[in-house]
Formats: C-alpha cells, structure tokens, sequence
C-alpha cells in the first residue's frame, strides 16, 4: 500500500471516531490522493442523514444527498461521452509530443466534439503534464486556448479533450447525441403525448 495511501486510512480512522459514525463504505478510484467515503451518522434519535465525504490529503469536503444525486447523473453523462469516442484518435510515443501532435489534435478537434489521445510511454510525465503539452501545442497551431480537459483514465494511458463548452454539454445530458434509436423513442413518445 502506498504511503499517501495510509495516511489517507489513517485520516479516515481518524474522523471515524471523532464524528461517533455508525457506519460507512469506502471507494477508492484510481487516484490514490483521493479516498470517496459515504458516511451514515445520527444526527437525532429518528433522523438518519447519508453524506459524502471526500477525503484528500489537507482537506474534506461533504456534500448533500442532491449534490451526490447530480455527481452520479454527471458521472453516468461522462462515461456515456467516453464509450461514444470508440478508440483514440491520435497516439504518443515515448519521444514525447511534438508540434505535428499539436497539429493534429487541432484539427481532430475542428472535426470532432471529443478527441481521446493515447500514451504509450510513462517517460513523457504524467497524463496531466502530457495534456498541458498538447493543449500548448494545439493552441501554438491555431487551436483555441480553452481546449477542455474531460477525463484522464490512468488505467488506459487516455486523455480525452473537448472543443470549449463540452464539459458543460456532458454536465447538462447533451453530449453525447442520441442515438436514431433513441430520437424514435423520443418521438413515439412525444407523439402519445399529443
């Protein structure tokens, strides 16, 4: 186990006994700074409230039942756009990115709404330094400087970049379009409707 790691499960114990929680589930995502804790605790004798904490290094933040409500919902819209984007459309080797990579991710962009771009090397840093290099280049080759960053899967060496304003199009359920399948449904039920 890392060392970030136990700090983290020692944190955790930690608020465990100074909050009285009478119990909790733990998701550890692939990012070992973070710990995703959802706590049940008494706060009356007939009220049980569910929280979210999640847990960094220095800092805690709790959300309430609707905002994990709207993270769910964001996070279904997000892994709904990436399986959309069926495979990468640019690749890295390990010599690094190079204008022609900035180049190319522009234009992807100009014809695509989300580009993902793969990483075959761990020598060229990591996936967020790799995504400023190619936000650089692309922005050096005509690309607008407001290049998204939409998720990075560590797992898969991914990034995935939008054009400006596709986070806010995936936040909302809008990106990625219906499929004709689902139009026709939403159609026949339109039609019902009237």
């Amino acid at each position: 186990m890392k060392s970030s790691q136990s700090f983290l499960l020692f944190l955790l114990g930690c608020f465990i006994l100074n909050h009285k929680v009478s119990s909790f589930v733990i998701n550890t995502p692939s990012s070992a700074s973070r710990l995703l804790v959802t706590i049940s605790s008494k706060l009356s004798s007939t009220t049980t409230t569910t929280t979210t904490t999640t847990t960094t290094l220095f800092s805690t933040t709790t959300k309430t039942e609707k905002e994990n409500e709207e993270d769910d919902s964001t996070t279904k819209n997000m892994e709904a756009a990436w399986r959309w984007i069926r495979k990468p459309l640019l690749s890295i080797g390990g010599k690094g990115a190079k204008t022609s990579h900035g180049n190319s991710l522009r234009q992807l962009l100009d014809a695509h709404t989300c580009v993902k771009v793969k990483v075959n090397s761990q020598n060229i840093g990591t996936l967020e330094e790799v995504f400023e290099t190619l936000k650089e280049l692309a922005v050096e080759t005509g690309a607008s400087k407001d290049v998204e960053l939409l998720q990075i899967r560590q797992s898969e060496n991914m990034i995935m970049f939008g054009q400006p304003g596709t986070l806010n199009l995936i936040q909302k359920g809008e990106y990625p379009p219906l499929t004709k399948k689902q139009q026709r449904e939403m159609e026949e039920e339109e039609d019902v409707d009237n």
